[in-house]
């Protein structure tokens, strides 16, 4: 069943406060459940956000407010609990006496193979899905078509997605189902342009379907959404 009625909105996402003390495994509760998608900003100091997720696993984060690779540290979130998370002592997470939040999404725990994609170039993806809030974290590895399509597992039509290449720097797609045909923002821009403006195209809304995300070609053929490994 998807989408839902939810009768308590703090179940699947929630806001925590909290102060950063420089302690290396320092745990945070009081989320309620535990946070599959994790996104955290240092309200006190000029850090960069960090975006941790269970699919990509808790040593793995990315910066909203850059288009770097993905980085690997031991020092940011260490694990995702039953009712919240475990810090290092990296500054941008848990700066000494630092004013701290974090927004947590529930998605639907340990990430499973999914297998939705269909026509000439599916892509099997890997999974956390929660169908009754409409959200899920999907990863997958491009495989260099501009028709490929990509299962999300939620059943029903994404209103929004927001991506991230891993491996190369690169900038955050956003798409969204009130954005002109086609059209994507980044985070950092403040205009939207449709895809055939970006030398890499981008995923398109009008692909998406209730089993898969698509996209399609930028002014060349380098398919950066969907790059080829």
């Amino acid at each position: 069943m998807a989408y839902s009625t939810i009768n308590k909105s703090t179940s699947y996402f929630n806001t925590v406060l909290y102060q950063g003390n420089a302690t290396d495994n320092r745990t945070v509760t009081g989320v309620g459940f535990q946070p599959d998608w994790l996104w955290i900003k240092n309200r006190t100091d000029t850090e960069n956000h960090r975006l941790q997720d269970v699919v990509r696993g808790a040593t793995k984060n990315l910066k909203s407010s850059s288009t770097g690779v993905e980085e690997t540290t031991s020092n940011t979130v260490k694990s995702f609990d039953s009712d919240g998370f475990t810090l290092g002592v990296d500054n941008s997470i848990n700066g000494n006496s630092d004013a701290m939040v974090s927004w947590n999404w529930k998605a639907g725990g340990s990430a499973s193979s999914n297998s939705d994609a269909t026509g000439s170039y599916p892509i099997t993806s890997t999974v956390s899905a929660n169908t009754t809030a409409g959200f899920s974290i999907v990863k997958y590895t491009g495989n260099g078509y501009s028709t490929a399509t990509i299962g999300h597992g939620l059943g029903v039509k994404p209103s929004m997605v927001i991506l991230k290449p891993l491996g190369y720097t690169g900038a955050w797609w956003i798409i969204h189902k009130d954005l002109a045909t086609d059209n994507v923002l980044e985070f950092n821009t403040n205009a939207q342009a449709n895809i055939s403006s970006f030398g890499g195209g981008g995923l398109k809304y009008s692909t998406f379907t209730n089993a898969v995300i698509g996209g399609g070609n930028g002014s060349s053929n380098s398919d950066l959404w969907n790059k080829s490994g």
